[in-house]
C-alpha cells in the first residue's frame, strides 16, 4: 500500500471515530467524548492533507466522503440499532460501486 492510500485510510478511520465520539458526546454534554471528536476530525484533516499532495482533490474527497459515510452507517447499524430501508441499501451499493470505479478506473 502506498503512502497516499495509507493516509487516506487513516483519515477515513479518524473521520468515523470523530462521528462515533460526537454521538457519544450527547451534544457536547459529555466533554471527554466531544474533545475526542474535535481531536479526531483535526487529525483526519491532517492525514487528508497528505493525501491531496499526490492524489487529485476531487477523487480523494469523493473516496473519503463515501467511505466515511459507509463505515459510519455500518457502525450505526452494529452498535446503535439503525435499520436501513431498501432504498438506503441501494444507495450504499451505489457508493461502493463508485468507490471501486474511482479506485480502479480513475
Amino acid at each position: 500500500m502506498n503512502n497516499e492510500m495509507l493516509f487516506l485510510s487513516l483519515s477515513i478511520l479518524l473521520d468515523v471515530a470523530a462521528n462515533i465520539f460526537l454521538k457519544k458526546s450527547n451534544g457536547f454534554r459529555q466533554k471527554f467524548w466531544g474533545l475526542g471528536a474535535i481531536v479526531s476530525i483535526m487529525l483526519a484533516f491532517i492525514a487528508f492533507s497528505q493525501v491531496i499532495k499526490t492524489m487529485d482533490l476531487s477523487i480523494a474527497y469523493a473516496f473519503w466522503g463515501a467511505a466515511g459515510l459507509i463505515l459510519t452507517t455500518f457502525v450505526d447499524m452494529t452498535f446503535y440499532g439503525l435499520r436501513l430501508k431498501n432504498s438506503a441499501i441501494a444507495g450504499i451499493a451505489c457508493m461502493i460501486t463508485g468507490i471501486v470505479l474511482i479506485k480502479y478506473v480513475a
